[in-house]
């Protein structure tokens, strides 16, 4: 079984795919994510109330949600009838076989893999987990909806799409690709200006591209973004540029 929450809903399974149009509307989607979410526990209905409706919650919130739980139950067991989405004192709790595929868990785990396989000196495999991170996490969670615990996944999943970016472009520097890695670099900055990571990438992209020289420039940017939301940049990345700087000077002086 894969279930995909981040962008479009889907599940699929050997007996077909269950698309987001027949999750019971925009409750029903809502509903399923979370469950999906928090399916290794048992979720009380006021959780779920808190979570479907926010503080616009129904007079009939326990009628509701009895019809809209029935409704999610026909629509999964279409094509997954060993799903168990069980009531029991209070509580709903969601059981789903243990070896699921999550899109959400997925790129979780891919983007814990990156750093082990770099260790490793697996500079591919580092790679090609970071890139299956950073595109699901790029697909966010349920567009068009709000809430406390859905901004809470949104800025989750942002993070990992950018630390999977990060990881893209270090892995591109250790595959000898610096101007792929150049590219993700400035790609990095171009999605949080804030976010001295992505100058930190682009220095080192540049500097194993042999365009040490240019890392001044993107230091300069570096300062002004940050010194335009009154901070500086980190005693990490201005050790990293003078030990860019430092090199290069040592290469001219021996090359004259």
């Amino acid at each position: 079984m894969r279930i995909s929450i981040c962008g479009r809903l889907r599940v699929e399974t050997d007996a077909g795919a269950l698309e987001e149009e027949s999750l019971p509307g925009r409750l029903g989607r809502r509903l399923w994510v979370y469950l999906v979410l928090n399916r290794r526990r048992p979720i009380g209905r006021g959780e779920i109330g808190e979570a479907l409706w926010g503080e616009d919650t129904p007079e009939a919130a326990d009628a509701s949600l009895n019809a809209l739980v029935s409704r999610l139950r026909s629509a999964i067991r279409t094509v997954a009838p060993d799903v168990k989405l069980r009531a029991s004192g209070g509580t709903y709790s969601l059981a789903l076989p243990a070896d699921v595929f999550v899109d959400r868990e997925r790129a979780w785990t891919a983007i814990h893999h990156v750093e082990a396989l770099r260790r490793q000196g697996d500079s591919v495999n580092a790679w090609a987990e970071a890139v299956i991170a950073n595109e699901i996490a790029a697909r966010s969670l349920l567009p068009g909806e709000d809430g406390a615990w859905i901004e809470a996944e949104r800025r989750t999943l942002r993070d990992t799409e950018l630390q999977a970016l990060e990881a893209i472009g270090q892995a591109e520097i250790d595959r000898h690709r610096a101007d792929e890695a150049e590219r993700v670099g400035r790609r990095l900055i171009a999605a949080d200006p804030l976010r001295e990571s992505g100058y930190r990438l682009l220095m080192r992209a540049l500097a194993a591209g042999g365009n040490p020289a240019q890392a001044g420039r993107v230091m300069d940017e570096c300062r002004s973004a940050l010194a335009a939301a009154a901070a500086s940049p980190s005693a990490e990345t201005e050790r990293l540029y003078r030990e860019i700087v430092g090199r290069s000077s040592r290469l001219s002086s021996s090359a004259g």
